[in-house]
């Protein structure tokens, strides 16, 4: 009983620890699974959770402890992210970029043959026109404001926020990809940090349900890719980190000293996200 009780609290203390990763762009949450040594069961109880029907009981109770581990610290932490990005903007900001290019070593060596192949590039080359294509997409829908907003209303801004739940969903399971900032790309981050500040059940459930369907999805199409194509699959993810920085780059500040806190910002972010990156390749 009482090792049971140790195993809980850890997989609630791991979750919340990706639940923080998540919430922040450019930090992924796949990555801090790695480190946490607790990856390849995440994948397989969601990728084989209805094929292996006598071990479905194990992976409802792991996934339930992790999961509402990351919940919590999703609520706690969304009042602290509103007050960064109303506050210090710039800087948390610059953070997040310092966090991106930190973990691009990690994507790197993830895989033993990392070497430039034809097909590699291609697979880097889409990574890029997607992460562009999304944050030219969201400009023209005026999904570009960083500033949190109420929560929406509307059946098509909720079908918006299912499908940026789905994407995000996916991207929270790949190691060196943010799920959060695949809300940002969609100019969605803002929106659903409000609803969690305000505790807004409707837009929240739409994002809840579009992001388990976006796990299930593609935790199947990461087992597939990883097994089958692994350096095509991590060049492609490579694209996408750095294709972010369009995104993600709130401009020069003109005021000196809130320059020289962002380039603070940024190395320490860059710092700490390669600190991660290298505790999870051991």
């Amino acid at each position: 009983m009482k090792k049971k009780l140790v195993e809980t609290v850890v997989l609630l203390l791991k979750g919340g620890a990706i639940g923080v990763a998540n919430i922040i762009p450019g930090v992924s949450g796949g990555t801090l699974a790695v480190v946490l040594g607790i990856y390849d069961r995440l994948i397989e109880s969601i990728s084989r959770f209805f094929d292996r029907p006598e071990k479905r009981k194990e992976y409802i109770f792991f996934l339930v402890k992790v999961f509402s581990g990351a919940v919590a610290a999703l609520v706690l932490l969304a009042k602290v992210m509103d007050l960064m990005l109303t506050e210090h903007f710039h800087k948390t900001m610059f953070l997040f970029m310092g966090l991106i290019l930190g973990g691009i070593p990690a994507v790197i060596r993830s895989h033993g043959d990392m070497k430039i192949r034809t097909s590699r590039i291609l697979a880097f080359i889409i990574g890029v026109i997607l992460v562009l294509g999304i944050s030219v997409v969201g400009k023209a829908q005026g999904h570009d404001s960083m500033t949190v907003v109420p929560a929406v209303q509307g059946t098509s801004s909720y079908v918006m926020l299912a499908i940026a739940g789905f994407l995000a969903g996916g991207a929270m399971i790949v190691p060196g990809v943010s799920g959060s900032f695949i809300l940002v790309l969609m100019g969605q981050y803002v929106i659903i940090i409000g609803a969690i500040k305000d505790l807004a059940m409707k837009p929240l459930g739409f994002v809840a349900l579009g992001a388990v369907a976006g796990v299930m999805v593609f935790s199947r199409i990461i087992e597939i890719c990883l097994e089958k194509i692994p350096s095509v699959t991590y060049y492609f993810i490579l694209g996408l980190i750095l294709a972010s920085f369009y995104k993600i780059f709130p401009g020069i500040p003109a005021d000196r000293t809130v320059l020289l806190y962002c380039v603070g910002a940024f190395v320490v972010g860059a710092i700490v996200s390669y600190a991660l990156s290298k505790v999870s390749a051991e």
